[in-house]
């Protein structure tokens, strides 16, 4: 049922463009959510009403309609549409510099930078439930993805459905991309999630924590400095560094980051038997080159099934690739709150919080 121009409880709108491009927005009294539907079905905002905070990050990149690319870059063309928000990933992770079953998946993969179908499954004033859906053209996938807000909850509840479409096994590397920024993050927030174990990426000349792993979760060297470190803060933009870490040996799928100032955070919870890996994007004011030029300060965690961001062939060397048999159906549950609270603690996939 769609009920048009309910302006209290639970409430969903398809009716918006933004630079040319469908815009879905779902929200409650406490949250708004708007989602990028011609590209990714991207969340490019995740408001706290509460307190008026957007924790996406907003890159230097503007948000633009798709277009010819200036150059053909082999890593594709994810980067020149990155203008921050919450993408979906896959089937491909990184810059796929080697070709898998006859093509190159480039950075990141397709998914993000194809148009989504969407449909309104529920609209009452407890709840709404909007569905998207796309194929992807280089893969043999279909992608399912219902979003759903409840009445007074600070939770976007996800639920997704893969469906591998061809007579053989296809490899994917699969996650979920939320970038973090101002006026939210600063060197007051801290991270909190169940880890045994931290592994660097070489990834930048600009990296601060050294290469490795795994180390013992939170302490990690500081390569700069030869102390050891706790990973899990922080740091601020004069830090000028940018870092890829994985946190790994997770006992649950969860995790909260929270400004220890404001007492504002916000956190996910999955399946932890799925999304095994936490990855952590650290851009402190250093990544200096191609496409932020140091203009940008950053963060993100990002749930996968798979590591290292090197693409899939990577991922099955090392044995994270997620291995979808033919016709195979995987379907997950995920939830991202937001919340104030002195002492944030284990995120469920019910949305509530502990302490």
């Amino acid at each position: 049922m769609y009920t048009y121009g309910r302006k209290t409880g639970c409430r969903m709108s398809l009716d918006y463009t933004y630079r040319g491009m469908r815009v879905a927005f779902l929200e409650n009294e406490v949250i708004r959510v708007g989602v990028l539907l011609d590209k990714g079905a991207d969340i490019f905002e995740f408001t706290y009403k509460p307190a008026d905070l957007d924790f996406m990050w907003q890159s230097p990149i503007e948000m633009r309609k798709p277009f010819v690319a200036t150059s053909a870059l082999p890593e594709g063309a994810f980067h020149d549409y990155f203008y921050g928000g919450w993408q979906e990933v896959l089937p491909s992770a990184g810059w796929a510099s080697e070709p898998y079953l006859g093509t190159f998946q480039g950075l990141h993969g397709e998914v993000s930078l194809l148009p989504f179908e969407a449909f309104i499954q529920e609209d009452q004033p407890d709840l709404v439930s909007l569905k998207t859906r796309v194929r992807t053209y280089r893969s043999p996938l279909t992608l399912e993805r219902t979003m759903t807000v409840k009445k007074n909850l600070a939770a976007l509840f996800i639920h997704e459905r893969l469906v591998n479409e061809s007579e053989s096994e296809f490899a994917v590397m699969w996650g979920h991309h939320p970038a973090l920024g101002a006026p939210f993050l600063d060197e007051n927030c801290v991270v909190a999630t169940p880890a045994k174990k931290v592994e660097v990426l070489a990834f930048h000349p600009n990296g601060l924590w050294k290469p490795g792993g795994d180390y013992d979760f939170p302490m990690v060297p500081n390569q700069r400095s030869g102390e050891k470190q706790d990973i899990r803060r922080v740091l601020p933009r004069e830090t000028r560094s940018v870092d890829v870490v994985f946190f790994k040996e997770l006992s649950e799928g969860w995790y909260n980051i929270t400004n220890q100032k404001t007492g504002l955070g916000f956190g996910m919870a999955w399946d932890v038997s799925l999304f095994k890996y936490l990855w952590m994007w650290q851009v402190y004011g250093g990544h200096n080159d191609y496409p932020w030029y140091g203009r940008t300060y950053n963060c993100a965690l990002e749930p996968f099934t798979s590591y290292p961001p090197a693409g899939i062939q990577n991922a099955i060397k090392n044995g994270s690739a997620l291995i979808l048999k033919p016709a195979e159906v995987i379907e997950t549950d995920l939830v991202a709150v937001a919340f104030q609270s002195e002492k944030p603690g284990r995120i469920g996939l019910d949305g509530k919080i502990g302490t």
